[in-house]
């Protein structure tokens, strides 16, 4: 599928998305009502006849029940059985925790409400809304609305900018992080509406831990396209940052040749491309097993889940935006060690040595078994990152620079004490 096909594809799931979420959004007022209702109405003062607007608990033998998990389009169902013989068929949203512990013969109590069966109750007291049921239509409506206008929205505006700037690659960039990012906030609004209806949660909790995880990727949907369009591409996930032309005369740090001295600058080592992703992929996966114990279990209160997930998600964000861009790069002025968190310069007159040292306890996995440091005045010394023997041949690199330090340094300039 070409570009263009492309962005007609996410224009179209877009706006189909909108139009879901807005009749979705319509529905909440009318199930807040709804439910507002049930649960206000009185008990019946005899067994209904007609549909009434009053509950009544009525005794039922189970006389079937049907999963039907794995059935494409069909709904779980039970047929209840009424003293008279005469059966009553009902259907649920999924299958527990009652209608999975239904066996032909248990005796249930069906809650009867406008002529039609509500909610099912066992003997061991655990309820069970059927799909008449109002309780806990309010939530879903608003999980749902909130899911699809929020992807929605963020995905047609990353679209439209998409067609407008159609010819201008750094655009379309930024317009592609745009986009992802509105997924993103659909999986987040999902994944919300799970714990809010698994823990039994209001439906404030929704909003309560969407809002500050919505506010942290909308900062770096912003951050991603800004660096997008200066050039820096969707932060080297899926593609090398792009690095300026090499003159001829200063060979990259991968090339065969092996310029002497100053001749062979400038440098570039960056993490490769699979092993930095490797890593970002299984940094992402046990970030989401650990959200997904924390959520799942009832031990950890919900101040303490909450305030987990909005410390967890800028953490991982920082990783993924930071990682492709931490280098060390080396020209005739010094070296630049690019890290997560800071750049530190260091010019070629503080530098005593630089040298290949061994990694204790690597077995050469996804950690390298050789690094490089460069030693500083004062005894001090800073590791060159990514110089290493995952991706480098680190004795041939080392000898460049030694022979650039050399060079640029002086051949006169005395060696530090601490670091000969």
């Amino acid at each position: 599928m070409g570009n263009a096909g492309r962005i007609a594809t996410w224009l179209a799931i877009a706006l189909v998305a909108l139009f879901a979420g807005v009749v979705s959004a319509m529905e909440v007022s009318g199930a807040l009502e709804r439910e507002r209702e049930y649960r206000t109405s009185p008990v019946c003062a005899s067994v209904p006849t007609t549909a009434a607007a009053c509950v009544w608990e009525q005794a039922f033998t189970v006389r079937e029940s049907a999963t039907n998990t794995g059935a494409d389009g069909k709904e779980p169902t039970a047929t209840l059985l009424l003293p008279n013989g005469k059966p009553w068929k009902v259907t649920f949203r999924n299958t527990g925790p009652v209608l999975s512990r239904m066996r032909p013969g248990d005796a249930v109590v069906g809650v009867v409400w406008h002529g039609g069966i509500v909610e099912v109750r066992d003997t061991d007291g655990l309820r069970q809304q059927t799909t008449l049921g109002p309780v806990g239509w309010p939530a879903d409506r608003a999980g749902g609305a909130l899911a699809l206008i929020s992807f929605g929205l963020v995905a047609f505006i990353g679209s439209l900018w998409a067609v407008v700037k159609r010819h201008d690659p750094r655009h379309q960039r930024a317009a592609a992080m745009v986009r992802w990012h509105g997924a993103a906030l659909g999986v987040a609004a999902i994944l919300t509406l799970w714990a809010q209806s698994n823990n039994d949660w209001p439906v404030w909790a929704i909003w309560a831990i969407w809002g500050p995880l919505a506010l942290v990727l909308l900062a770096a949907m912003a951050a991603s396209a800004i660096a997008a369009l200066h050039g820096n591409g969707i932060y080297g996930l899926f593609t090398e940052p792009p690095v300026p032309p090499v003159p001829a005369t200063r060979p990259a740090a991968r090339e065969t040749s092996m310029a002497p001295g100053s001749g062979g600058l400038p440098r570039e080592y960056r993490m490769s491309r699979r092993r930095r992703n490797g890593i970002l992929a299984i940094l992402a996966a046990k970030t989401a097993v650990l959200l997904f114990a924390v959520w799942t279990e009832d031990i950890p209160p919900f101040w303490f889940q909450l305030g987990l997930s909005v410390l967890v998600a800028p953490i991982l964000i920082v990783f993924i935006v930071r990682v492709p861009r931490s280098a060390t790069l080396v020209d005739n002025t010094g070296i630049r060690v690019r890290g997560i968190t800071r750049t530190r310069r260091v010019a070629w007159e503080d530098v005593q040595d630089i040298r290949a040292e061994p990694v204790p306890g690597s077995d050469g996995g996804l950690t390298p078994r050789v690094v490089a440091y460069a030693y500083l005045t004062g005894g001090r010394r800073t590791l060159l990152r990514h110089l290493d023997d995952k991706d480098y041949d680190v004795d041939r690199e080392i000898a460049v620079l030694r022979a650039a330090r050399s060079e640029l340094r002086g051949a006169d300039a005395t060696p530090d004490v601490l670091a000969a």
